[in-house]
Order: structure tokens, then sequence, then C-alpha cells
């Protein structure tokens, strides 16, 4: 069955045609022009529905169209610079020249474009320039921090192995003075067992220390061994906390007050000092990541007596007049 032509009347009660339908004497604006014909001054003669979202658009009689004039020169040239400005705008910086308008990005001409990579790369240049002097400065400001504590008699270093990293107690605890004397050896019993974990790293197991002394009971050998001193650690943070934890342990049935008790006695020494930070600084591997000194292995061979001596050979490293590191930048 053959459906009719024409879908219904407009509004205007000129008739709506389905897609392809139409008669040949009519056509679209587009058509048209695709003919060299024009619709200026023409009154539609129909309708076409060309869409299924009810999409209409208007169809003239070809007889009455008229053929388009061609374009003059002036108006080639006009055309033209229009085309030109197409998907152009105002540049944001200047106000003067225009440049392609694109998602996400300020409108800017080439010579602003230019400018503004010209003036970053010079803030990029700036900030390097700046960061190699921090650097150049954090590293000597190292290594006289390093001369000055092997010129401290006062000075000690300390270590220590432990049950683990979070929460644990002492297996091993070392004191060295930086002219190389061992002031404190010993195995210690943390009285918890020793995690397998723990005991892959540094090779002390429950066995090693049974019988050993418990920290209460070498505590006056530490404390003659670095209360008055300056004590460096490598990794200060992790080995004062561990201190701290077996001083409250050990006070916690003696005073009342075990946290002031313990705060005394780490006031005792003259200051805790971290190695491990002045040799990151004195290295000087900056990490843009985190903004920070990217922190150094030991290599002491994971004993607390090794360690302290590791801490030395680091110390005498620094304080070297000629340092053999290269400052280096990571992302």
């Amino acid at each position: 069955m053959q459906r009719d032509a024409v879908l219904r009347l407009g509004d205007d009660g000129l008739p709506v045609y389905r897609a392809g339908a139409a008669p040949v004497e009519l056509a679209t604006r587009r058509q048209l022009r695709e003919e060299g014909l024009s619709a200026a001054g023409l009154a539609p003669a129909a309708w076409l529905h060309y869409s299924v979202m009810h999409g209409i658009c208007a169809l003239y009689q070809r007889a009455a169209a008229r053929p388009v004039r061609p374009l003059t020169p002036r108006q080639h040239a006009a055309l033209a610079a229009g085309r030109a400005l197409a998907g152009t705008a105002l540049c944001s910086r200047c106000r003067a020249q225009r440049g392609p308008v694109e998602k996400g990005r300020r409108v800017l001409c080439a010579e602003c474009e230019q400018a503004e990579v010209d003036a970053r790369l010079a803030r990029e240049a700036a900030a390097d320039a700046a960061l190699e002097r921090r650097l150049a400065d954090d590293r000597d400001t190292a290594a006289a921090w390093a001369r000055a504590a092997l010129a401290d008699p006062t000075a000690v270093i300390l270590d220590t192995e432990t049950t683990g990293l979070d929460g644990a107690y002492a297996v091993s605890l070392a004191v060295l003075s930086v002219t190389g004397e061992t002031l404190l050896d010993t195995l210690l019993d943390p009285q918890v067992s020793i995690p397998a974990d723990a005991t892959s790293i540094h090779g002390i197991t429950d066995a090693d220390v049974s019988g050993a002394p418990t920290f209460g009971e070498i505590l006056e050998q530490l404390t003659r061994a670095v209360h008055g001193r300056r004590v460096i650690i490598y990794n200060k943070a992790f080995d004062v906390g561990v201190l701290r934890r077996e001083l409250r342990r050990h006070h916690g049935g003696r005073y009342p007050d075990a946290e002031r008790e313990t705060v005394t006695w780490l006031h005792g020494a003259q200051q805790w000092e971290c190695a491990m930070e002045a040799y990151a600084r004195w290295c000087g591997t900056w990490s843009d990541y985190w903004r920070d000194y990217t922190w150094q292995p030991l290599n002491g061979g994971h004993t607390a007596l090794g360690d302290c001596r590791a801490v030395l050979r680091r110390l005498q490293q620094m304080a070297a007049p000629h340092p053999s590191s290269l400052t280096t930048r990571s992302a």
C-alpha cells in the first residue's frame, strides 16, 4: 500500500511532504544553492518533513528561484576574511590580536603565547637555580655539622635492633663514641616473642636473647653512656621512639607518673640528633614529588654496633674536604 506523499497540512495551510516525496518542482534552500539558484525573496510553497524528530524545512518553487549572482572581488575578500576569523577570538592577554579558540584553554595570539612560554621557562630556570643554591648550602651545612660532631668529645652514636617497626621493643642496643670506642653493645630480652619478619632482617632470634638482660637491667649503663652527651642516631625518630617505649614500660611499675620519668630521662642527654636527615641533605638527592631530600640506606649490616660504625663512616665521609657524592635530582 502506497503512503500519501502529504503527511498533513501545516498551520499556514501549506502541505507538509514526507522525506523524499516532494514534487520535483519544489526544492529546499540548500538544494537551490547547490544548483546555483537563490531563494531570496521567495515565500515557501510547501514544507518538507525531513526528521523523525518532526523537523521540517521550507520548499520553494524551482521555477521562481533566481540565479545567484557571482561574488565581486570585494565580497570574495570579505568572505575569506570572515572565514579566517572562524574559530578565533580576541587574545585574552593583549586584547589586540586574535588567537584560536580551544576548549579548556585561554585564547592567546601567537605573540602572547610565546611570551607566556618564555615567562614560564624563565620562572623554571630561576626555580632550578634557587634549588641548586639550596642544595649546595644544605650540603655545606651538613658537612659542617658532621665536622662539629666528630670534633665534639661528648658526641656518641646510638643504634637499636628491634622486634619490628610499630610498637617495637629493643633486642639489641649499642653506643659508640665518635672516636670509635664501644661504650655499650648488648643483646636485650624484649620480653615478647621476636617476629620472623624482624629476625629475617637482623638475624636475632628468641633463642639468641634467652638469658640476655632486659632494658631495665642495662638502663644504668645506658644512662652513663648517653646522659650529658650529644647523641647521634640514624633515623632519630624511630630509635628515640623505641627508647621512650622501653622507658615507659620500665618506669610503669615503679613510678606513679611513668611519662614524666621517661621525659626526664630523655632530657638527660645533651641533645638527640638525626644523622639520616643530615646525610640526605649532604647527598643532595632531591625528590620533586616529595619536595624533600631522599633518605639514603645506611648499609650497616643490621646489627646495632655495625650500624653505629656505619654512621661513624658516614660522618667521616661528610666531613671530608672534597665530598665524593654528586648532587642529583629525581622526579
